[in-house]
């Protein structure tokens, strides 16, 4: 087998005449490696490896151990063709090109003066296809002499052709995956960037929004205390309606920003064990306002008040106050809203709060936990809210290890079940 020198095919001299056409990180080791072991089979044989540039239609160097420097210099981004040589003709056609004696070939018309100089007389090529039928390029056997290739050498261009065909295909797919590994971290990065800038701008908002709000709050209590004159019932009126709107905004603006701040991933969670009748307790309290306004009658007696839940305690009764919310709103006057606990599985409790409201129908069930989402009825067209309260109440479930799921009837009534941890045994509790 042919020695190669430093001036025949020295590193640097492949990859300068590797050229940039070509795809990025092209696996040169493992095609070099290749065309060596095929050289060690036939001592007498140079192997070539040529890559082809399919939207110039040129070849490119991928290994070339025992080539003179000069030649794979000189051929290196030749077009492929009709009457291209060997390799630029089997890239060509798809097809296997064999050329017995270079002197006298017309393929080799235009090539001749490059390959003859160097004692190159035969070139036998194989085009390297995938199972697309794509030509990936070529793989070329050359000898010094005259000749046709003997069933043994046909058997290793086609076995070398197979070889290169894997290594292109596994170098195409890695620099694919590379690709798209990097779009990905992109994408990611963007996304991180602009949930920071939407988070900023959020919080901003809020301070801006929140001053002006509690100030006009502030003003509203004052006046109905009497200051700086007692109202008439008229102004005291208007002022009870002020407050309202103020609190209802500044509902609205927690609620973006507590969204904001779970798609940011940057909720934090305090879980300790709390016993289940004293957060209903509060939860009652604070909704019996609601509950009065419209005569909807409050039933807690499936609850097994005993229970110990395992969560952030805040978050449990944010979770179980938006739930008796949504219950009223959605509930005509007169109607009942229930709460029942059960153990679906050791180690956890479903806390369920029912409606005998207006009902969902499947569609409006399967967009409930949507972020944005809305439901327009008269019930509550007086009062619209973000369509984040269910949303926010979900991610805050997950975020303890639990779930809120729905089921629900149009006409009859809807019921969430809240999913948490628990342990059993009420003397546990912190």
């Amino acid at each position: 087998m042919h020695t190669p020198s430093a001036e025949q095919s020295p590193a640097a001299d492949r990859r300068t005449a590797r050229g940039d056409r070509r795809e990025p990180r092209a696996p040169y080791a493992a095609l070099e490696s290749l065309a060596r072991l095929i050289e060690y089979q036939l001592p007498t044989m140079r192997a070539s490896i040529l890559l082809l540039d399919a939207e110039h239609g040129t070849l490119h160097h991928g290994a070339a151990p025992t080539l003179p420097a000069e030649y794979f210099r000189a051929i290196d981004g030749a077009h492929i063709g009709p009457v291209a040589g060997s390799c630029g003709t089997a890239a060509w056609r798809g097809e296997q090109v064999i050329v017995a004696d270079i002197t006298t070939d017309p393929l080799w018309a235009d090539y001749r003066a490059l390959a003859l100089p160097h004692g190159l007389r035969a070139c036998w090529s194989t085009p390297i296809i995938d199972d697309g039928q794509q030509v990936l390029g070529t793989f070329a056997m050359y000898y010094d002499e005259p000749r046709v290739p003997s069933e043994h050498e046909q058997g290793l261009m086609r076995t070398a052709a197979m070889l290169g065909c894997n290594i292109l295909v596994r170098a195409r797919a890695e620099e694919s995956l590379r690709e798209s590994e990097a779009k990905m971290r992109a994408a990611r990065a963007e996304a991180e960037h602009a949930n920071q800038v939407k988070s900023d701008f959020l919080a901003m908002m809020s301070h801006e929004l929140r001053t002006p709000l509690n100030a006009i709050g502030g003003y509203a209590t004052l006046m109905l205390d009497g200051i700086p004159n007692p109202p008439t019932d008229a102004q005291r009126n208007y002022l009870a309606r002020i407050q309202k709107a103020q609190k209802h905004l500044l509902s609205l603006i927690e609620s973006v920003l507590t969204h904001a701040k779970l798609e940011a991933g940057k909720m934090t969670y305090r879980m300790e064990n709390a016993r289940l009748g004293e957060l209903l307790d509060v939860v009652e309290s604070l909704s019996r306002p609601q509950l009065a306004e419209k005569g909807i009658a409050y039933d807690c007696g499936g609850c097994d008040t005993k229970v110990v839940v395992r969560g952030d305690r805040q978050k449990v009764v944010q979770i179980l106050l938006n739930l008796m919310s949504n219950a009223i709103k959605f509930t005509p006057a007169g109607g009942r809203v229930a709460v029942r606990t059960s153990i679906p599985a050791p180690g956890r409790v479903t806390i369920g709060v029912r409606d005998t409201g207006i009902g969902m129908s499947a569609e409006q069930v399967a967009t409930v936990f949507e972020p944005f989402v809305q439901f327009d009825n008269k019930l509550t067209r007086p009062e619209r809210g973000t369509g984040l309260g269910m949303p926010i109440s979900r991610e805050l479930a997950r975020g303890m290890g639990g779930d809120l799921n729905v089921e629900s009837e149009p006409g009859v009534g809807t019921e969430f079940l809240l999913t948490l941890s628990t342990d059993l045994v009420a003397e546990r509790a912190d």
